[in-house]
């Protein structure tokens, strides 16, 4: 049963018109990226890691500039996710090698804007262990700014030094009660070296990452009613309140808002033989949510990520294996603190910290490429695992596993001046829950209140059996200019707890490769 309401029912509308007139079905993924330069970029396993310096593995230069508008809508989505949005985007990116040095660089913008909005307030859900939630549906708009730069350069005929540059800026706003803005900024470093010779290449590399963000929330005006928002410490399981409150620290004496930051350090190290590549990649970070004296709570993790990539091939007809791993430990703490303000003056008395949260993950991801002159094919998979335990109220213990496959085929084909190209990928998962509660002789608290409809949809919306399906037609013009058109469909199967079972989407590019 497909659930839609009537602004929903006139975008879906406006997709089948443009579906019945083009005669194409829709594709979930990155069906729009600019073949040639996603060709080159791909080719080079170097490019998948943070070391600028293997960009002068290759040779060839590329460049590309496109714009590009698309809409979606249905029911099948997550709480915080739009019943209906509209994304506007420029991107423009650039591989140039000269006689003694190579550069990349990309730069894009996007605006993107979504109705019947609630749930996280965060520009990324999900992305830190504890995060704000609110219950007025209304539209919200994004701004993104994304940089990212490098340059490499030989230092006699063995080695070569370079560094890489990321900086993503982004401002999210909700312009009906409860009202409130975030402001993300992620900033990225990774200075590196290689030595080089004849068929060996080792490189290595430092990580530097800087990432912040604060929300911030208001209420304009008379309202005659109370707006309330949840701080979700984990598994769904945290504070319910009235938004000002203390409990969900929104708005507390002698803090801006509601900040989040973490401050990462790595390194990384890579080695090619001929054509066999591998690269293994730690990063430690260490987190924190509130500031000056008031931090609520610190999240340390580790991070170790392996790659590993192999190709074949002779002439035109490449062959491409590559391999992704990636293991996560994430703890959070909760600081026990007392504030008191005397003669305007707030000070706070820090007693110690609990371990309220741990999530330890794995994902696994091989693939698989094949490429030709007039002709590509890719299949892979990815396998992800997660652990969970939320021990916010002592004795209280609740525990999640939660594991989730999917694999997909993908294809593109050149018949004369048209490139058609498919994607079909199929994901299911499962979950389980327990609780446990320590031998005490204390009398019982009161179990820490949970938001079980959203966890409900959270939990359906990673694990429900999907399939996506589609295709985008691109009419190549002289001299690298294209136009593209391209379309999403996902449909998922055994729903509960989502608003629907489908959600389609569609898009118009113009780019052009040079």
């Amino acid at each position: 049963m497909i659930s839609m309401n009537v602004t929903n029912s006139r975008c879906m509308n406006r997709v089948w018109k443009i579906f019945l007139y083009l005669g194409m079905a829709a594709c979930a993924g990155q069906l729009a990226a600019g073949q040639p330069y996603d060709r080159i970029e791909r080719r080079n396993f170097w490019n998948s890691g943070s070391n600028i310096n293997g960009l002068r593995t290759d040779s060839v230069t590329v460049s590309f500039a496109q714009l590009q508008g698309s809409c979606a809508s249905g029911g099948f989505r997550d709480s915080y996710m739009a019943s209906e949005e509209w994304r506007a985007e420029a991107v423009a990116k650039t591989i140039v090698h000269l006689k003694k040095f190579s550069m990349k660089g990309a730069f894009s913008f996007e605006n993107f804007s979504g109705k019947d909005m609630c749930g996280s307030m965060s520009g990324r859900p999900g992305y830190y262990p504890v995060d704000v939630l609110e219950f007025t549906p209304g539209d919200k708009s994004r701004q993104t700014y994304h940089f990212d730069g490098g340059i490499t350069s030989d230092l006699g005929t063995s080695w070569r030094v370079g560094g890489r540059i990321s900086l993503t800026s982004e401002n999210y706003t909700k312009r009906k009660d409860l009202r409130h803005t975030d402001y993300l900024l992620d900033l990225a470093v990774a200075p590196g070296i290689m030595f080089h010779s004849g068929d060996i290449s080792v490189g290595a590399n430092y990580i530097f990452r800087k990432s912040s963000e604060t929300i911030t929330a208001e209420v304009l005006g008379i309202s005659s009613g109370s707006y309330y928002a949840f701080l979700d410490k984990g598994l769904m399981y945290g504070i319910y309140d009235i938004w000002d409150s203390q409990g969900t620290h929104l708005k507390e004496t002698g803090v801006s808002g509601f900040p989040a930051k973490e401050i990462s350090h790595g390194a990384a190290v890579q080695i090619q033989w001929k054509q066999l590549y591998a690269e293994a990649e730690y990063v430690r970070s260490e987190g924190d949510m509130g500031e000056k004296q008031s931090i609520w709570f610190r999240f340390p993790s580790d991070a170790v990520t392996l790659r590993a990539g192999y190709a074949a091939g002779k002439g035109d007809i490449m062959h491409y294996i590559r391999i992704e791993a990636v293991w996560k430990d994430r703890k959070n703490f909760e600081s026990i603190m007392e504030s008191e303000t005397v003669d305007g003056v707030t000070v706070t008395t820090v007693y110690g910290q609990n371990r309220i949260l741990r999530q330890e993950s794995a994902e696994i991801v091989p693939e698989y490429e094949i490429i030709a002159p007039g002709w590509e094919f890719r299949t892979g998979a990815s396998l992800d695992f997660l652990q969970e335990q939320s021990s916010q109220v002592y004795p209280y213990v609740f525990y999640r596993k939660t594991f989730a496959a999917e694999g997909f085929v993908s294809g593109m084909a050149r018949v004369g001046k048209f490139d058609i190209r498919g994607r079909l990928s199929f994901r299911q998962g499962s979950f389980a829950e327990s609780d446990d509660c320590a031998d005490t002789e204390i009398s019982l608290p009161e179990k820490p209140f949970r938001m079980k409809d959203l966890n409900d949809m959270h939990m359906e919306y990673l694990t429900a059996p999907r399939m996506e399906a589609g295709l985008s037609l691109r009419f190549n013009f002289l001299n690298g200019l294209y136009a593209e058109i391209y379309g999403t469909y996902v449909r998922g199967f055994g729903i509960e707890f989502l608003p629907g079972t489908d959600r389609w989407g569609t898009g118009v590019i113009l780019g052009y490769d040079f």
